[in-house]
């Protein structure tokens, strides 16, 4: 297995070819404007991006990506590789991501996102449903289906479900749309259709470094495993 310093130093080459650099105050910086302005961003790299520009300025984050979207930058979490995942926490301030493999990994996932469900009161629009896995995060699911039947949509599940994510704060927000494109990445056309979910991925960083949630969102982010 490849050493953690390894994916650090990998990481930390990463944040320097897109032209962003932490110094040793903890304050993120633009070490190359007209790099960081320009360079070729990979799709798979274009989270870390996102939140290591919007650690330096949200503002500029917003006009490197436009229409860059929370859940766009969610859906690329399984495409990361170790280096991308280490690079992301270290723009959310979250500690480096354990590296000791899928098991361990899973293990600290699925307590991750139930912590995430609980911390932040998500309950009425998640449910545990009791499911054998590597993982607590396999027995979570979106409220509105019959998970003991047929896996059909409740109707008045769903309008319920509906209801409670549109009468959330904002942190609230981002963290739903966190899970549900983690539980399942692409268009979402069962859960929260019709519901405003559009939010700008770096509004979204900002939401959640005002309420000292990053770090939490970065963790939850960089030990995806599979679901």
């Amino acid at each position: 297995m490849i050493a953690v310093s390894n994916y650090t130093a990998d990481a930390k080459d990463l944040l320097n070819r897109i032209g962003v650099n932490q110094t040793s105050q903890g304050i993120w910086e633009l070490t190359d404007a007209q790099t960081a302005s320009d360079c070729y961003v990979h799709h798979a790299q274009m989270p870390v991006a996102l939140a290591a520009y919007a650690a330096v300025s949200a503002t500029f984050a917003a006009d490197r990506f436009p229409g860059y979207l929370l859940r766009d930058m969610v859906d690329k979490a399984p495409a990361m590789d170790y280096a991308d995942y280490a690079a992301l926490a270290m723009a959310c301030g979250a500690p480096v991501p354990s590296f000791d493999g899928s098991d361990t990994r899973a293990q600290i996932f699925g307590k991750a996102v139930w912590n995430i469900v609980e911390t932040y009161e998500l309950g009425s629009c998640f449910v545990r449903f009791d499911q054998s896995g590597n993982g607590d995060h396999y027995s979570l699911r979106p409220r509105g289906i019959d998970w003991t039947g047929q896996w059909e949509v409740i109707p008045e599940d769903i309008k319920a479900l509906r209801k409670a994510y549109r009468a959330m704060i904002p942190l609230q927000k981002v963290m739903v749309v966190t899970i549900m494109h983690l539980y399942s990445q692409g268009k979402d056309t069962t859960y929260l259709t019709g519901c405003p979910t559009k939010i700008p991925a770096a509004e979204a960083m900002t939401i959640l470094r005002d309420n000292g949630a990053l770090p939490a969102w970065g963790h939850l982010v960089t030990h995806y495993a599979g679901w």
